[in-house]
């Protein structure tokens, strides 16, 4: 049976590659082949993924034979919430709290507010909790 997750295995990919790109000394570079291999990735979803957070600034990459990826952000204010938002994490808590989601019970619904103050609260805290406290060196 499959269940569905909040974080997505691409967005849990995402944050493992920026955790240990992170951990790389710097000026080093790693060739994705070499860094899927590491983390127990398929190649092409790693690249897939490298590719995304290059497009938004948070990884560089040098070309070539001898080329790899680094990590272009500084771990430390880099959040989780940035690297999630760059892999497309869209979830909510609950559907209620979903904008086109229609509900009777909206305004004297005890759930929704509930679901409402607990997600603002993950947020916040995806928001604070930056890649630096999460550093995955040499596997």
């Amino acid at each position: 049976m499959r269940r569905n997750s909040f974080i997505s295995r691409e967005q849990d990919y995402g944050l493992r590659i920026t955790a240990y790109l992170a951990g790389l000394p710097k000026g080093e570079f790693i060739c994705v082949p070499k860094l899927a291999e590491k983390l127990f990735i398929p190649s092409k979803f790693a690249a897939r993924i490298i590719h995304k957070l290059k497009k938004a600034g948070i990884t560089g990459s040098i070309r070539g034979k001898y080329g790899g990826v680094f990590l272009k952000s500084e771990p430390q204010n880099l959040s989780l919430y940035d690297v999630l938002i760059t892999i497309g994490f869209k979830a909510k808590l609950n559907d209620c709290l979903n904008e086109n989601f229609v509900c009777e019970l909206t305004f004297g619904c005890k759930f929704h507010s509930f679901f409402v103050n607990e997600e603002k609260l993950l947020m916040e805290k995806l928001q604070k909790t930056k890649i630096s406290e999460f550093i995955l060196h040499e596997l």
